[in-house]
């Protein structure tokens, strides 16, 4: 016996110290009640149970969960992501093979994680599309599909191609934009050469711009020849780069420090707030809330939009725009469709509309995205939204405007815009203000004007 136990102990002793069965199934209940109660920092543990088939069991309940905010899934997403292969990962695989009809949550959860088992289902999805795909019916699922590819960078040129196909300007913007970001991470010389002729488009062109960086660290901005050049210059195979777009964002900001005036908006007649109007369909939504009246906001708001109404007329009449209020009501500038075509027509009604605001009743901010998203978007087609607002909303929390903000510029890869005027700070002076997380969260700009 004595000799017996001379070798269980040290073996006892060299194996490493693991949570047992019932310990992990009662942390990832409790993981799972708390996420669903919207504490997404309890999600961190997660990260080291991707050995446990469980914690895959739990995920997907999570992401299957209608009531599950979109902050919680995408966080879940990119803690799959990171996972290292092993039972958890292989637990999603499994679902998804049985679950090729998934619902959008679902399959936007998928497309964020880079599961190699599930790029078959992605290229199914693209290439079940007949016809041409300006006339696709559900965009937003084709473009999850394209964006899911992005995650693989020896896609072979018959993918480069049918993703690079989505880029053309008829298409919808959701699938133009998520295509532009997904050659970002196919690492070949046709994702580069379908995207540089749309360096300079308004819509897409930011993200093409992002991809080109991701893939090589060198930025020309809009010189298409400048890139040419340098792509003609390399040695084959080119010296490929795996950065991502928080890189580029790092970038951009470093350069801005380097070179403050060489983008200065105010150059630019329109402009909103000082903030650049550069799209090709945009929503404006504007806070007209009592407290506008404070030191004249609404007519300073008046004069913003009446100047950037002038400086359109100078814009081509294929740029697409609609103006939305809420206060005491939601009313927009274009009841039928809320957006229309930049011409002369419907310049004399938006102009008219501004004329007639005034400020009054609350900040319905949940009530204003929720119409965006359920009876302007879906149609809409646009590429930007410009969210103004001095306040905090009364129809709901912060959590809850974020979230349905999320939700628009996920599923229509539209950005947010935001611009406080006189908007409270935020209650932990560590975290930024709501109008500040809109605009980080959906690929927008923030600022506060002087």
């Amino acid at each position: 016996m004595r000799h017996a136990l001379h070798f269980i102990i040290p073996a006892m002793l060299l194996s490493p110290a693991l949570p047992a069965a019932d310990e992990t199934e009662a942390l990832l209940k409790s993981v799972v009640k708390s996420a669903r109660a919207g504490n997404q920092e309890a999600l961190a543990s997660l990260k080291d149970l991707h050995a446990s088939k469980s914690a895959g069991d739990a995920v997907l309940s999570l992401v299957s969960d209608k009531k599950t905010s979109l902050g919680i899934k995408l966080r879940l997403a990119e803690i799959a992501a990171a996972w290292p292969p092993g039972e958890a990962r292989k637990t999603l695989a499994v679902w998804l093979t049985g679950h090729p009809s998934c619902d959008d949550d679902e399959l936007q959860f998928f497309a964020g994680i880079g599961l190699l088992e599930a790029r078959s289902l992605f290229w199914s999805i693209l290439t079940q599309v007949k016809g041409p795909l300006s006339d696709i019916r559900d965009p937003a699922r084709v473009a999850l599909a394209a964006k899911a590819l992005g995650a693989f960078p020896d896609n072979p040129e018959t993918v480069v191609v049918r993703v690079a196909a989505l880029l053309d300007p008829v298409n919808a913007h959701v699938l133009r934009a998520c295509a532009a970001e997904s050659l970002g991470g196919m690492q070949q010389v046709k994702s580069m050469e379908a995207l540089l002729p749309h360096l300079d488009d308004d819509a897409i062109g930011k993200t093409a711009r992002c991809s080109l960086y991701r893939l090589t660290g060198q930025d020309f901005a809009e010189d298409a020849d400048k890139w040419k050049t340098w792509i003609a210059a390399q040695a084959t195979p080119l010296p490929w780069k795996r950065h991502t777009p928080a890189d580029y964002e790092d970038y951009l900001k470093t350069q801005k420090l380097l070179k403050p005036l060489d983008d200065d908006p105010t150059m630019n007649m329109a402009t909103f707030y000082g903030m650049e109007f550069r799209a090709k369909g945009a929503l404006f939504i504007l806070d007209v809330s009592g407290s506008m009246t404070t030191d004249d906001r609404i007519g300073k708001l008046k004069g913003q939009m009446t100047n950037l109404l002038t400086a359109m007329q100078g814009k081509s009449n294929r740029v697409r725009y609609g103006i939305l209020t809420f206060g005491a009501d939601i009313e927009s500038c274009f009841p039928a469709r809320g957006i229309e075509a930049n011409d002369e027509k419907n310049h004399r009604q938006a102009t008219r509309f501004v004329e007639r605001i005034q400020a009054a009743g609350g900040t319905p901010m949940c009530e204003a995205f929720s119409h965006a998203l359920t009876r302007v978007l879906p149609a809409g087609n646009l590429d930007a939204i410009y969210f103004l607002s001095d306040g905090v909303p009364s129809d709901g929390t912060p959590a809850q405007v974020l979230d349905l903000a999320r939700r628009i510029h996920e599923k229509f890869k539209t950005r947010i815009h935001t611009i406080s005027i006189g908007e409270a700070p935020a209650q932990n002076a560590d975290m930024p203000s709501l109008l500040s997380q809109i605009a980080s969260a959906c690929g927008g700009s923030f600022t506060i004007p002087p």
